[in-house]
């Protein structure tokens, strides 16, 4: 008998398919009665229980699906994404440059208020420039402006600034000029000596305005004329005197009648009255100015 059995030949190869096929047949079979019983409502009253159970895996399956969906939108957009990108990245230096330009303009604008202002309450032709540099020499308070010969500035002219509080008045006068640059002698070096008027009561002293930056950047205002004694809180302007008689001098560009500061002391000087200033503008801190080109016809 065992040598009949090992005689006999085991057909493994066909066997083996018919299992699959019978578990498709009776799944199909399964779902058809299933679809059945549900139509016919033989299922109702499981088919809460069984919702419940599944609802999560449910859930996490269509969460994974949304994640697969999402990273495949994503792969697929991303080159879109990126040109997107530049192209945000270059509007928005485009509306940094225009900002810049509006205040820029805005700035601009309001310089050329002020200008106007001044030029309706005094007859001067004034050119606006930007303070360039500020040189730390301790021994002289020089600041070059960005405007030059080309622009019509001169050796000798006067230049001017004004504040919120204060009225306009003279800082400096142009020293050095360039094609494109010139060079201011702030009023308060010490090598600054500017021929001025105090003024008292309706009348008025000559004298001459010398820098004293070793003292708190103030003024001093000396060779006064005996006819009037200057008091504290005296105004003290520019006298012109060079510009009147029309001598070949440098500062014969400086017209008289610019505010320059204010008496804060009087004192002897041996035979002679000293004034001590505090002038209207502290020239050492101003960032744009106007130079006095001379004035309207």
């Amino acid at each position: 008998m065992r040598n009949y059995l090992d005689d006999q030949p085991i057909d493994l190869a066909g066997s083996t398919p018919r299992r699959p096929l019978l578990m498709a047949l009776m799944l199909c079979g399964l779902a058809l009665v299933l679809f059945f019983a549900d139509s016919l409502g033989f299922l109702t009253p499981v088919r809460g229980p069984l919702e419940w159970v599944f609802r999560p895996v449910a859930q996490q399956l269509t969460s994974w699906r949304n994640g697969v969906s999402s990273f495949t939108t994503t792969v697929t957009s991303l080159p879109h994404i990126r040109a997107e990108n530049e192209d945000l990245k270059r509007r928005i230096s485009q509306l940094e440059d225009e900002l810049i330009a509006r205040e820029q303009a805005r700035a601009e604008n309001t310089r050329l208020r002020q200008q106007l202002g001044i030029e309706e309450e005094h007859p001067w032709r004034l050119l606006g420039a930007e303070v360039a540099i500020r040189f730390p020499d301790a021994g002289r308070r020089v600041i070059l402006i960005a405007r030059g010969h080309k622009a019509g500035i001169e050796p000798g002219m006067a230049v001017i600034a004004q504040t919120d509080s204060g009225p306009t008045a003279l800082v400096g006068i142009v020293e050095e000029v360039g094609s494109y640059m010139a060079s201011v002698l702030l009023i308060t070096d010490f090598g600054s000596k500017v021929s001025s008027r105090v003024l008292h009561e309706g009348e008025t002293a000559l004298g001459i305005v010398q820098g004293q930056w070793q003292r708190g950047s103030r003024l001093r205002l000396e060779q006064i004329e005996r006819s009037v004694t200057p008091h504290v809180g005296d105004t003290v302007v520019s006298a012109g005197l060079t510009s009147e008689l029309q001598l070949p001098l440098a500062l014969a560009s400086v017209p008289g009648g610019i505010p320059i500061g204010t008496v804060e002391a009087v004192r002897s000087d041996g035979y002679a009255l000293v004034a001590e200033l505090q002038p209207f503008i502290d020239s050492e801190r101003v960032n744009y100015v106007w130079v006095i080109l001379g004035q309207k016809n």
